[in-house]
């Protein structure tokens, strides 16, 4: 249990190893997946993105995911925009070749056009142009530099928005992500993580900071029930 949650209290992740294995690998997307289904994650981007896509008046719209792990987020936003019959796109980046296979199969066994490019969120090329830039849980593996790189990469490749969807540090939800990583799920790697990534995490104020570091005038952060904050960015 981290001593003090006043600051950031960032410890080695199993999940960034590069070492580890593959099958490890595969429950711990697993089990992050179940965490973001119970947690709604996908609930906590699915309005904001809407409202971007209303001011559209039905025109085709695209979203591109940064980071995405098992891209459980953006295949669940998928599936509400063919529930609900909105004409969005998702494309999504990750550097794990594993991580991206993952996400492959699963948006082909939902029929789901989930389009899946390798690529370093902090590194390399620009991303290519998405109305809408998205990124979930990934924020607070970074220091607050590379987080301010972040920010900026998704900015420049938006035309109209960005949304981080991000874990808040508190004792609250420290206690509460260690609840639920294990009651959800069995992956040693989650049960180990979950905590690690809150106490490691940002607080509201400090992504705040952050998102004016990164030139993102007007940037909005809001707390969301469980565990999360939402920093939202739109395009003048």
């Amino acid at each position: 249990m981290p001593q003090d949650l006043r600051l950031r209290n960032r410890l080695p992740e199993w999940m960034d190893q590069p070492d580890l294995d593959p099958l490890l690998h595969r429950q711990a997307l697993k089990g992050l997946a179940r965490l973001n289904f119970f947690s709604n994650g996908a609930g906590v981007l699915w309005k904001p993105i809407i409202d971007v896509a209303r001011k559209h008046h039905e025109k085709p719209i695209s979203v591109l995911d940064i980071a995405t792990g098992s891209g459980d987020i953006p295949i669940a936003l998928a599936k509400k925009a063919r529930k609900f019959k909105w004409n969005i796109s998702f494309h999504v980046t990750d550097k794990s070749p594993l991580a991206l296979d993952v996400v492959r199969e699963k948006s082909a066994a939902m029929k789901l056009p989930v389009i899946c490019h390798e690529a370093d969120a902090l590194q390399g090329n620009p991303f290519p142009m998405h109305d809408i830039v998205i990124s979930s849980l990934f924020m607070h593996h970074l220091d607050t530099r590379d987080a301010v790189v972040l920010l900026e990469r998704m900015a420049k490749a938006a035309r109209c928005a960005i949304f981080v969807n991000d874990l808040e540090r508190s004792w609250l939800n420290w206690n509460l992500v260690w609840l639920a990583s294990h009651l959800v799920t069995t992956s040693p790697v989650v049960r180990v993580d979950g905590p690690r990534s809150v106490a490691g995490a940002f607080t509201g104020v400090e992504a705040l900071a952050i998102a004016e570091q990164a030139g993102l005038s007007g940037a909005k952060v809001q707390s969301k029930w469980p565990c999360r904050f939402l920093l939202s960015w739109y395009k003048s």
